[in-house]
């Protein structure tokens, strides 16, 4: 039985525990790995090269440990398949983009490495108008770190608090903003920058799963009827 390793540098104990187990090492930049550019992919493992793949609409890492993970299973899938499910696959709150004029995004990124990811996605969107960005974090996050990364695509800030003993405040995730507006909870935040944002522009909801979730709420609960 395969054992799929994503990182490209895998701790000794993974081994050890592969050992143990009888499990077989499918090792990214070992036994697989894959290379990127603006427009495509390539994936290559014992069983050959998949080239021209189209990119993801997940992470890219996630999506090629998952193709590693297919064909080191043994099942039967025709390269046609793979590359409509690579195509299509999305995972909710991961760069969700869930409406247009304004375009709504949701993700869930709450720490520097998954804020990389997400300004980096937001940077390869085509950007007519502004990005107005609803946050709330959780106060032992790396909220700084996060915020570093996010500076760089978002134009105004409408920050929120979090419920509960780790929610951050408004006021803290402004200390390491400079500017912004704060708001008594999530959904007023939302509510503002759906309010001030123009047909052009984009509402990034992130900072946490519970910010993303909060808003879906808002949104079903006002969809079934409610306020």
């Amino acid at each position: 039985k395969p054992a799929i390793v994503g990182e490209p540098e895998m701790p000794s104990t993974i081994a050890d525990v592969a050992q143990e187990k009888g499990a077989l090492l499918q090792r990214r930049g070992v036994e697989w790995n894959y290379s990127v550019t603006d427009h495509d992919w390539a994936f290559s493992d014992a069983h050959g090269t998949l080239e021209n793949l189209p990119l993801p609409l997940v992470p890219q890492p996630n999506a090629a440990t998952a193709l590693a993970a297919l064909r080191a299973s043994g099942l039967e899938v025709s390269e046609n398949a793979i590359r409509d499910g690579i195509a299509s696959a999305i995972l909710p709150g991961r760069f969700q983009i869930v409406s247009e004029s304004p375009r709504v995004i949701f993700d869930v990124a709450h720490n520097p490495h998954a804020a990389e990811y997400l300004t980096g996605r937001m940077k390869a969107l085509p950007k007519n108008g502004r990005v107005l960005a609803v946050i709330g974090m959780l106060h032992d996050k790396d909220i700084a770190g996060t915020l570093a990364w996010l500076k760089s695509v978002v134009d105004d800030w409408y920050c929120a608090p979090l419920e509960g003993p780790r929610g951050a405040t408004a006021e803290q995730l402004l200390e390491h903003l400079g500017n912004g507006k704060s708001f008594d909870s999530v959904a007023q935040a939302w509510d503002a920058a759906m309010a001030d944002a123009k047909a052009e522009d984009t509402v990034l909801v992130c900072g946490s799963f519970h910010t993303v979730a909060h808003v879906m709420e808002v949104i079903d609960a006002r969809r079934s009827g409610g306020k």
